[in-house]
């Protein structure tokens, strides 16, 4: 069942269009990704979902639902929740505060935002750990565990990872990637993936777009694409 469905997404930047007629769906329970280049419109096209970036025109519906007309904060309160490029920690609030203010938009009581800790804290124990410190003193690492758990926070029926691999060390990526695939498997998470380290990605996701200059190139199986010999070359290092 399609979960998220865009159509015909174009976005500008003045003169600059950035994505150009991009359609693409995600399936309730998939990890799909968007691999590109520096530049392709991956981020573009993250936050033109989350309303952060005005779309020129097109169709973005969750749920069934338009929702490119909604402000940031109603998407979120749908389910629709990102963790942005770049983590974005709220570098002077304390791990706890960080992770609290994912649940903002949310109507739950105590025990369940206890509850909501308690299974981010068993995803990345290293949060459990830091809990009263201040997220700038956190490693990249941690600090992107901190983006995607105060993401979980929110609860989000579709979980946006922009560039989760970004400015972390090599043997980080591998346990990131490991929570990702975790989330999606044990909790049945549907997740949508923007990410420049396109081996990593297409192991763990079900399908792939492949986004160059602001349009959408290919698509596929996720395991098909990572045999494919002209991306392998673009994108792989093969």
């Amino acid at each position: 069942m399609s979960l998220l469905k865009v159509e015909n997404l174009t976005v500008r930047y003045g003169a600059i269009e950035a994505l150009r007629e991009i359609s693409f769906e995600v399936n309730e329970g998939e990890i799909v990704t968007f691999v590109g280049s520096n530049g392709a419109g991956k981020t573009t096209t993250m936050r033109s979902l989350s309303s952060l970036v005005k779309m020129a025109s097109g169709r973005i519906q969750f749920k069934g639902k338009d929702i490119h007309t909604l402000p940031s904060h109603l998407i979120v309160r749908m389910g629709l929740v990102q963790s942005p490029e770049g983590r974005l920690v709220f570098p002077d609030l304390s791990v706890r505060e960080n992770l609290m203010l994912g649940a903002f938009s949310r109507k739950a009581s105590a025990t369940e935002i206890n509850q909501e800790l308690d299974s981010i804290f068993e995803l990345f124990p290293r949060l459990k750990e830091r809990l009263k410190q201040d997220a700038h003193t956190l490693s990249g690492g941690e600090q992107q565990m901190l983006a995607i758990g105060r993401a979980l926070m929110a609860k989000p029926a579709l979980l946006l990872l922009d560039e989760p691999s970004l400015g972390i060390a090599p043997l980080l990526v591998q346990q990131i990637f490991q929570k990702i695939l975790e989330l999606n498997r044990k909790e049945g998470m549907t997740i949508l993936l923007a990410e420049q380290n396109a081996r990593m990605a297409l192991k763990i996701a079900h399908r792939a777009y492949v986004l160059e200059v602001g349009e959408i190139v290919q698509q596929g199986q996720a395991s098909e694409l990572l045999k494919d010999e002209a991306l392998q070359k673009a994108y792989l290092g093969g």
